[in-house]
């Protein structure tokens, strides 16, 4: 198969090493970056662009910021790549474009497992000792498409969703471009059928989701402090002020706090937050 024209599509930073590896590999041949419109975030209320977009932008790549699925498929049409790339975009394409166009996804687990947007949350907060990336061809629905590979990683006791993320962009960077070498531009495709009955499914972090209880067992607690350390953090309220604890460990069967950021306050240990305050449990 011949690649001259590559569409990539993602929002996040968890995209960006991926067009970073592309962009030096096959740059001439990336005729358009596809991301998310620029959004009003933080608490200054600022107007801000995606990682991806700046990234492109510096790259002179043309961006496109298409708010529906009508406007994706127009433009790809228009382009009528060769190849398209999609990492955490969040949108899903139209049937018109992934019946017609080699569609290649990054998704951040090990499918069938934990189709949805929060893969590397979830492995934690079920306690799995393990995840990975799958490259699939996608279809018009999410995340059933036919798998081209997948890699496995450990995931470690030290290990939280931010270096599992860190992790994952990278291999996902690796493995894209090794599959478009190997295997896409060499017409050397291996599909395999997701087993639907194996799926499992994951939703957006809600800010419920967030909260700690005193009462929970200790592998849950600690579970959902890894599953948002370092962000958005997982929090107690305490003396109603609300303290995110980023670092923490079981011992003696029972939870050790050891990282924690009061709000509008930086990252300490706990024990020197409890030079000044009530320990926190």
């Amino acid at each position: 198969m011949q690649i001259n024209k590559i569409i990539f599509m993602g929002t996040p930073g968890f995209a960006l090493p991926t067009l970073e590896k592309l962009y030096l590999e096959f740059g001439s041949q990336i005729k358009a970056v596809f991301t998310k419109p620029d959004a009003i975030q933080g608490r200054g209320h600022k107007l801000l662009s995606t990682p991806i977009k700046k990234y492109a932008l510096s790259k002179n790549i043309p961006v496109f910021e298409p708010h529906n699925k009508k406007e994706i498929t127009q433009i790809i049409q228009k382009i009528n790549p060769d190849l398209v790339i999609i990492i955490a975009y969040g949108m899903i394409l139209e049937k018109d474009i992934t019946d017609h166009y080699f569609c290649l996804n990054v998704h951040a687990s090990l499918l069938p497992k934990y189709r949805g947007p929060s893969p590397i949350n979830s492995v934690f907060l079920n306690q799995e000792t393990e995840t990975g990336i799958t490259l699939m061809q996608i279809n018009e629905k999410m995340d059933e498409g036919d798998i081209l590979l997948q890699q496995k990683i450990s995931i470690n006791p030290l290990d939280n969703a931010g270096t599992i993320h860190d992790k994952l962009a990278l291999l996902g960077a690796k493995l894209t471009s090794d599959y478009i070498k190997n295997n896409i531009l060499k017409d050397n495709l291996n599909l395999q059928k997701q087993n639907h009955q194996q799926a499992t499914y994951c939703q957006k972090v809600k800010a419920q989701d967030l909260e700690l209880n005193l009462k929970m067992s200790p592998v849950k607690f600690l579970a959902r402090v890894k599953a948002f350390a370092p962000y958005p953090g997982a929090y107690i309220l305490h003396q109603e002020k609300r303290i995110k604890i980023l670092d923490a460990k079981i011992t003696d069967h029972k939870i050790e706090i050891l990282q924690v950021k009061p709000a509008g306050k930086g990252l300490m240990s706990h024990e020197n937050y409890c030079k000044g305050n009530s320990p926190l449990i």
